[in-house]
């Protein structure tokens, strides 16, 4: 059975600022924060962005670009949760009332700022004794890349953004509702590093797949279905979910921002400027979506000859859940999307199908989050802001649509530890072939996460009525550049342009 304890810093706690002061609902102090950076609590949810990776040579060039984007006085250039979260709540009711069409000239443009280990040296070089204790950030996911299996393909020297010999000080994230308005902001922002001296050492944009896919990813499986809500941000239900999404388990907001508490009442250790701050996980995954269906299909057909699986459910498998979003554990032989209410895609648990006859136990989305069967562990939850990168698989539109082009998945994640969030997620849980198989009693080892796991994967597919299959799966999502980021709060922004951290 895989240790699910958990390591905490070995540092001395430091007393976090003081909270933010009460809402005047007097209910969710988190969304009139001006210290949490939009799009960590508060989703940027734009269609499209594009992300810059900046290097500068020494600490007078980086605190003069940052004390523009975040000045002493005067409205800052990076979102606050406040700002976004209100202009959600405000697109979300008039997209309501217009009958689910989006409002067209309800419009924003946010920006983000996060710094690696190197850049948040320059810029403060004193900060080093503080950031001992975050061991990944330090070392950054070249030095982690062979425990989390990014080896071969996957390997950091295959990478475009990362690799060792890159330097890259700063990503700043674009997000805009239309493509104009995103080209005119980056402008900006090219033009001001320029002006200050910065590198634009990469450039990556990001959108959402147009039409019928919008709110998929390439392989065509409707993605971000799955998100926690976080106590003093979202208005909790009646049923102790988060209120109009039964299922979508309330975490305490400390598991995502430092100065705040977690699961057991206290904040993370940490110094007082890193309060109200996130850790970043940024990861270039490349998808080769022929490869993937391919092999389904070579798969489906390598079954028992009066086998009747067909091929969507084969898939359907592997993810845990239909291309609708649909999850086997409500309709676990075919997709009964019409027949369903979104809103209870999340409604659901593994206690009655511990054998995993139903959602197999190496199925992706169990994999990332066992729910009532994770012991206790749900605080390992992350928050996604991810975005496809590409143009969607489609041969039969001409060039940069078929295998000639690059695709995948912007994978940007925050959390409060990344060694007990997503590195633990990816090592412990995706890439280990027994969770969470042998901790029932069974000893029957699943097999690692086909999608994102131990590369090569062999599974074993459990169905009531049907004998056990084994299968091997290669992995046809390959890591092409990952960055360990921490996104600080407004106020540290500012300080650290003044040089006063």
């Amino acid at each position: 059975m895989l240790s699910t304890e958990r390591r905490e810093p070995k540092m001395g706690w430091t007393p976090p600022l003081p909270p933010e002061p009460p809402a005047p609902d007097g209910g969710l102090p988190l969304r009139d924060s001006d210290e949490i950076q939009g799009n960590i609590l508060a989703g940027f949810s734009k269609d499209h962005q594009v992300f810059l990776f900046l290097s500068f040579t020494d600490a007078a060039t980086g605190r003069g670009w940052l004390s523009e984007l975040v000045p002493t006085e005067g409205p800052a250039r990076i979102a606050s949760t406040r700002e976004v979260a209100t202009f959600n709540k405000q697109f979300s009711e008039a997209r309501r009332n217009r009958g689910g069409d989006d409002p067209e000239r309800l419009k924003a443009i946010w920006i983000n700022v996060s710094l690696t280990h190197a850049g948040l040296l320059k810029l403060a070089p004193n900060s080093e004794p503080d950031l001992q204790p975050f061991a990944a950030f330090r070392a950054g996911p070249v030095a982690r890349a062979l425990q989390l299996r990014d080896v071969d393909r996957s390997a950091p020297d295959e990478w475009v953004i990362g690799r060792p010999e890159q330097t890259i000080d700063i990503v700043l994230t674009v997000a805009a509702d239309s493509v104009s308005d995103l080209r005119v902001e980056v402008d900006k922002m090219r033009t001001l590093a320029a002006k200050h001296g910065l590198s634009v050492v990469f450039e990556q944009r990001g959108d959402t797949l147009p039409g019928a896919r919008a709110g998929h990813e390439h392989f065509g499986f409707r993605d971000g279905v799955s998100q926690p809500g976080i106590i003093g941000f979202d208005e909790v239900g009646e049923d102790g979910f988060k209120k109009g999404h039964p299922g979508d388990e309330m975490i305490q907001a400390g598991e995502f921002v430092l100065g705040h508490p977690r699961h057991d009442g206290q904040p993370w250790p940490h110094s007082d400027w890193m309060a109200n701050g996130s850790f970043q996980v940024f990861r270039r995954l490349r998808q080769d979506v022929p490869g993937w269906w391919s092999q389904v299909t070579m798969r489906r057909h390598s079954l028992p000859s009066d086998d009747p699986m067909a091929e969507d459910l084969l898939a359907a498998k592997l993810v845990g859940r239909w291309r609708s979003g649909t999850p086997l554990a409500k309709a676990p032989e075919r997709d009964n999307r019409s027949a369903r209410d979104r809103s209870l895609d999340n409604d659901f648990n593994y206690e009655d199908d511990r054998e995993g006859n139903k959602t197999p136990r190496f199925a992706h989305i169990r994999k990332m989050y066992p729910r009532s069967d994770a012991f206790g562990d749900n605080q390992r939850r992350i928050l996604r802001r991810g975005i496809p990168f590409g143009r969607a698989f489609d041969p039969a539109a001409g060039r940069g649509h078929g295998v000639d082009a690059d695709r995948g998945l912007l994978f940007n994640v925050f959390m409060a530890s990344v060694e007990e969030q997503f590195e633990f997620l990816q090592a412990q849980w995706a890439n280990a072939p027994d969770f969470p198989g042998v901790v029932f009693g069974d000893q029957k080892s699943d097999g690692p996460d086909p999608v994102i796991g131990e590369d090569p994967a062999g599974i074993r597919v459990a169905r009531e009525g049907h004998e056990d299959v084994e299968l091997d799966f290669r992995r046809f999502v390959q890591t092409s550049g990952s960055l360990y980021l921490f996104a600080p709060s407004l106020t540290t922004l500012r300080r650290l342009g003044q040089g006063a951290l």
